[in-house]
């Protein structure tokens, strides 16, 4: 298994975890394990030379960022409905981002 399929599949995890795990601190925890772990598999792919879509790598570290404020909000007992509202956003900008890199590899514009 190539490391690029190795982030395909990752990537279905984030999905999955961004759909289901936005609902509570200690699945949205998990989900930014995972999304770290993603963002830092991507880091090599981009060192080894292969290159994506610029709005797949920008909705990417969004969705990445905008799970760990969601996360540092919720440990600072800040509105539920804040941190939660923070989280579907991010949820959103990650599954767009799936979407975009998977289209990428599907149509070989990833170089």
């Amino acid at each position: 298994m190539s490391l690029l399929t190795f982030h395909l599949w990752v990537g279905a995890v984030v999905a999955l975890a961004a759909i289901a795990g936005i609902w509570r601190t200690s699945d949205r925890r998990i989900a930014l394990y995972i999304v770290t772990l993603q963002v830092l598999i991507g880091i090599v792919l981009v060192v080894q030379g292969l290159r994506a879509p610029s709005l797949h790598y920008a909705l990417a570290i969004l969705g990445f960022i905008g799970y760990m404020v969601a996360n540092a909000m919720a440990r600072r007992a800040a509105g539920r409905p804040i941190v939660l509202a923070t989280a579907i956003l991010s949820s959103v900008l990650l599954l767009v981002a799936f979407a975009v890199g998977h289209s990428a590899v599907q149509h070989a514009w990833v170089r």
